[in-house]
């Protein structure tokens, strides 16, 4: 997959400071954090200067909180081991959202819309639309 970059699995930040900036993942692990020496610089200052770390194994994509102060949370579950990512799940870090694309199994898009049927454990972030009362006096 090496040869095809655009295969790579992407975190893609779709809330926060940094919105619309994404990144591909590779098999060594890579850092986030706010410090200017890690791996992805994220500008939030709710997180840490090493907050967590993702890599590619083959089995598929990881994820681990490496020691951070407000905690990694994956599908508004806080972690605190390893954890394996799979297409479309959210990753909360500080007041910054990441959402998981894999291109090999994708039923989402980079920017979380779904291609197939609603996860089992998928939870949307938004509350569903109230549908709007035709009030009495409209109606002819």
């Amino acid at each position: 997959m090496e040869e095809r970059p655009e295969l790579l699995p992407l975190l893609s930040v779709a809330g926060g400071p940094m919105r619309g900036a994404s990144f591909r993942l590779r098999a060594s692990p890579q850092v986030i954090g706010r410090a200017p020496t890690v791996d992805v610089v994220v500008h939030d200052p709710h997180l840490s200067r090493r907050h967590a770390e993702v890599w590619l194994a083959p089995e598929g994509a990881s994820l681990r909180d490496i020691g951070s102060t407000n905690g990694t949370w994956l599908n508004d579950r806080r972690i605190t081991g390893v954890e394996q990512l799979a297409d479309g799940d959210v990753i909360r870090i500080g007041r910054t959202e990441l959402r998981f694309f894999d291109p090999g199994v994708a039923r989402t898009d980079p920017v979380g819309l779904s291609f197939g049927p609603p996860r089992q454990d998928y939870r949307p972030t938004l509350p569903l639309p109230v549908p709007l009362k035709t009030p009495p006096s409209a109606v002819r």
